[in-house]
């Protein structure tokens, strides 16, 4: 059953049942979408159909075919690197999205569909050269995003997303390296840098892009002020809090989670750690 509402920016657009939908999971959908439908393409033989949606810097700037700019990051064969990359980019960008909001997160990510694309155009336009990009970094890049925000998040075999973000990024500069694709190599350190910069300091900028990439709670013109009691002065009795937060996440997901809810979670763990101690 889907059930439709009226979503805030940081809520689901719709729910199935009881998944959420986030725009991540639609996202998600249409790049599998594409995929089945390149492969349906491959084998009734129309891989000329597909050239173009792929992206070259001849096509667009001689022949104004503009919409390569996007439509290159979802002509994807069926492979399991390209699902793991899916995968990835379910978990991680749900929490991205609820931390940037739904606006903020579609804006992140458009962009780092379109970086690629325009500074290979920029290159071609100074080099004279004919630039092609075989794939989109968009979607490392979510998780990039991630690990810059949740650096000390345990992932697989309880190691730090920062170690995982750190170690994938390298292995890919080594083999684009190792194979000599330049252009890629350099859609890839910018894309990276992006996810970084955006995470850790794009909300203090003026610039309109990146003053949209704050949460909603860090917009509001006329912020209202009141006295409120130092919550770290109060004891904190951590299964009042974990209980309710763990029925949550099993029924809805870490993603389900608000900002204000993760806090709780941390601090709550801080009182449990600190009481094993003694």
């Amino acid at each position: 059953m889907i059930t439709y509402g009226t979503p805030g920016n940081n809520d689901p657009i719709t729910w199935i049942g009881r998944v959420p939908v986030y725009a991540t999971t639609i996202i998600v959908a249409l790049y599998v979408a594409c995929m089945i439908g390149v492969a349906v393409a491959l084998a009734s033989g129309a891989e000329g159909f597909l050239l173009r949606f792929t992206f070259d810097t001849e096509s667009v700037l001689r022949h104004g075919e503009v919409w390569r700019c996007v439509t290159y990051a979802f002509v994807n064969t069926p492979n399991p690197w390209f699902i793991i990359a899916l995968v990835m980019l379910y978990i991680f960008g749900r929490d991205v999205e609820q931390f940037l909001g739904r606006k903020g997160f579609v804006r992140l990510y458009l962009g780092f569909l379109l970086l690629g694309p325009s500074l290979l155009l920029a290159a071609s336009l100074v080099t004279g050269q004919v630039l092609n990009l075989s794939h989109s970094w968009a979607n490392f890049a979510v998780f990039l995003a991630f690990a810059s925000l949740y650096p000390n998040a345990l992932l697989i075999f309880q190691i730090p997303a920062k170690f995982f973000a750190w170690i994938f990024l390298g292995l890919s500069v080594l083999q684009l390296m190792a194979g000599r694709q330049w252009p890629e190599l350099l859609v890839l350190l910018s894309t990276a840098a992006l996810a970084f910069y955006a995470m850790r300091h794009g909300a203090a900028l003026n610039f309109n892009f990146m003053s949209h990439l704050r949460p909603i709670s860090h917009r509001t013109r006329r912020p209202r002020l009141r006295v409120v009691k130092d919550p770290e002065a109060e004891p904190v009795d951590p299964h009042r809090i974990i209980d309710p937060l763990l029925d949550k996440i099993s029924r809805d997901g870490m993603a389900s989670l608000t900002r204000r809810e993760r806090e709780q979670l941390e601090r709550a763990r801080a009182v449990l750690l600190e009481q094993e101690r003694r």
